[in-house]
């Protein structure tokens, strides 16, 4: 993967947060880490591809956000109903 270089001024009051991360070694990898968790909840990108920009396997980014208590898949109320009524329909 190709990178561009460039500097970030960001307010101290984000620094806590971003020290926090226990993944990450450098403050560098804990941004980035930032930004692909933040890209994966906005939509922007797949699981797979945020896992990528982040530099994890998909299965250890996947735990990462199960540990944060972020969901991996998108399983909406309606897609449960649809289910119980298929699964209804099998019996």
């Amino acid at each position: 993967m190709h990178a561009n270089q460039f500097q970030v001024t960001l307010p101290n009051e984000l620094m806590p947060y971003i020290y926090q991360l226990k993944d990450g070694k450098t403050t560098d990898e804990k941004v980035i880490l930032s930004l692909a968790i933040g890209m994966f909840l906005s939509k922007q990108v797949t699981l797979a591809k945020a896992a990528e920009y982040s530099g994890m396997t998909l299965y250890d980014f996947a735990q990462l956000l199960n540990n944060l208590g972020v969901p991996v898949v998108d399983y909406t109320a309606d897609m449960l109903d649809y289910d119980l009524l298929f699964a209804d329909g099998m019996r």
